[in-house]
C-alpha cells in the first residue's frame, strides 16, 4: 500500500486500501465510501481474501443536484468481473471507467443521487461458485438499511437534512449477474413501496417470479423495462428467462399496464417493456456500448423516467 494517502483518501487496511476515495481531485463527487450495511461481508458466503469482504460503495450526486425538487435515488448493480473503479483495483470491469456509469446518469438529465455497492469483488466461477450472491442483501429489510445509511454519507456531506432523503422514491438498475440481488431486493429490501422503476440490462436470467410478485403488486407507481440478448440457440442467454417474464405479466391483463416489445418514449408507471437487442456477444460491452443506434443505454433509459428532470443541460464533454 501507499506510504502515505492522497487528499481525499482514508486509509482503513493492508488488504483493500483506502476506505474513502474522491475519484475525481478537487471535487466530492463521485467517492467511494465504505458503508456498513453494505452486501458484504454476509455470513455463511465465503471466499477467496478480497472477494466476498469489501464494504465500499460508489456514491454520487448529479451537477445539478437540487434535494428541494423531486429526485430519485439510482441503486446500480453491477455483474460479475467488476470492481467499482480502476482505483481500488481489479482485472477486467469497473463500474465508473468500463460501464461509465456516472457519465451515463450526469448526462440523462435527472435530479438522482447514485448508490453501488461492491458486490463478489472482480470475480466469477472459476473465482467462487456463485459470483452473483445476493450478500445481506437477501435478509428483509436489508437494503433499507442500506440506502439510508448511503444517502445518510450524502446528506451529512452535503449539509442536507436526512429525512429528506429518507422518502426519496428509489430507481433500481441491474446489469447481468446483479439480477439475484436485485430480485432480492424487489421482494425482500423493504423498499418496495419507494421502488418507481427498474431497468434491466441483459440481466433477467431468473428470479422471474420474484420481478412478476414486485410488478404485479406495485405496477401502479412502478415500470420494468428490460433488453436482452440471444435467441432460441443460446441457451446461456438472457432472452428464455425475460421472454418468460413479459409473457407472464402480458397474459396477466393487470390494469393499466401495456407490454410493449420495445422501449416506449417515457417510461411511467404501468409500462412493462422488453427489447431484444441481439446476440449474447454483445453482452460485455452492453452497459457503455448498447447496440446499434442506441449507445450509452443507460444514459437513454434514464432521460425516458419521467417527474425527475433537473430542468439543467447536461454537463459537457
Amino acid at each position: 500500500m501507499r506510504a502515505a494517502a492522497r487528499a481525499g483518501d482514508t486509509v482503513r487496511d493492508m488488504q483493500h486500501g483506502p476506505s474513502t476515495i474522491e475519484l475525481v481531485d478537487g471535487r466530492p463527487w463521485p467517492r467511494v465510501e465504505a458503508l456498513r450495511h453494505g452486501p458484504f461481508p454476509c455470513p455463511g458466503v465465503e471466499g477467496p481474501a478480497g472477494v466476498f469482504d469489501d464494504t465500499r460503495s460508489l456514491l454520487h450526486v448529479t451537477p445539478h443536484f437540487d434535494p428541494s425538487r423531486p429526485f430519485v435515488v439510482i441503486a446500480f448493480f453491477h455483474g460479475w468481473c467488476a470492481t467499482l473503479t480502476h482505483r481500488i483495483g481489479g482485472h477486467r470491469y469497473h463500474v465508473v471507467e468500463t460501464y461509465r456509469l456516472i457519465e451515463q446518469v450526469d448526462d440523462s438529465g435527472l435530479n438522482a443521487v447514485v448508490v453501488a455497492p461492491q458486490f463478489a469483488r472482480d470475480a466469477d466461477t472459476d473465482i467462487v461458485a456463485t459470483p452473483g450472491h445476493p450478500g445481506r442483501f437477501g435478509e428483509p429489510g436489508a437494503f433499507a438499511r442500506f440506502v439510508d445509511e448511503a444517502t445518510a454519507h450524502i446528506a451529512g456531506r452535503r449539509g442536507d437534512e436526512p429525512e429528506r432523503y429518507g422518502r426519496a422514491p428509489i430507481l433500481l438498475a441491474s446489469f447481468s449477474g446483479g439480477y439475484r440481488a436485485a430480485a432480492k431486493v424487489l421482494t425482500v429490501g423493504g423498499v418496495s413501496d419507494r421502488v418507481i422503476g427498474f431497468i434491466g440490462l441483459d440481466t433477467i436470467y431468473g428470479e422471474t417470479e420474484a420481478f412478476t410478485s414486485w410488478f404485479t403488486a406495485h405496477h401502479r407507481q412502478a415500470f420494468i423495462a428490460a433488453v436482452y440478448t440471444g435467441g432460441r440457440e443460446h441457451d446461456f442467454a438472457s432472452a428464455g428467462p425475460t421472454l418468460a417474464l413479459a409473457r407472464t405479466l402480458s397474459d396477466m391483463e393487470l390494469p393499466g399496464v401495456r407490454v410493449y416489445d420495445s422501449l416506449p418514449r417515457t417510461l411511467r408507471p404501468g409500462i412493462a417493456a422488453f427489447r431484444h437487442v441481439g446476440d449474447p456477444v454483445r453482452h460485455l460491452d452492453l452497459v457503455a456500448a448498447g447496440w446499434p443506434r442506441f449507445n450509452r443505454p443507460l444514459r437513454r433509459l434514464l432521460a425516458r423516467v419521467t417527474g425527475f428532470s433537473s430542468g439543467k443541460p447536461a454537463p459537457a464533454r
